[in-house]
């Protein structure tokens, strides 16, 4: 997977726009899984959101914004890439790709004007590399 330095590069302020649009990415498939939810709360440790950030951030669970809208808060670029980073990971978290969750990548690659072809490989191969760690996983406890 990639690692990202965050605190270089966004903002205090993009980090919650990103924590949010991950929550609401979380929530297309209209049921927030364990899963999901842990993938965020970890998210906003990695990020050291406040409480109070934490709290908005939540919200987004059963009250989802406007995933562009919040998305349009982060205006760095290495930003962007990681909250479609995040947002595929999220999307993912449950180990499945609903319909309205790739439609929803689409939208958010379109907002950042990241090409169709590009985010649909960037997605596949978050996908396989997804797949191959939990293989990995197994194997390691077949040895």
């Amino acid at each position: 997977m990639l690692e990202f330095p965050i605190a270089e590069l966004i903002t205090p302020e993009e980090q919650v726009a990103v924590a949010r649009a991950v929550a609401i990415m979380a929530s297309r498939d209209e049921q927030v899984s364990d899963s999901e939810r842990h993938f965020v709360e970890d998210l906003m440790g990695q990020m050291m959101l406040l409480p109070e950030e934490r709290d908005l951030v939540r919200r987004e669970f059963t009250h989802p914004g406007d995933l562009v809208g919040v998305a349009r808060g982060v205006k760095h670029r290495e930003a962007r890439i990681f909250l479609f980073y995040n947002a595929v990971r999220a999307a993912l978290a449950d180990s499945r790709m609903a319909d309205s969750e790739m439609a929803a990548l689409l939208s958010l690659a379109d907002a950042f004007r990241f090409s169709q072809e590009h985010a649909r490989g960037f997605i596949q191969w978050i996908a396989d590399s997804i797949e191959l760690r939990e293989r990995g996983q197994q194997l390691l406890v077949e040895m």
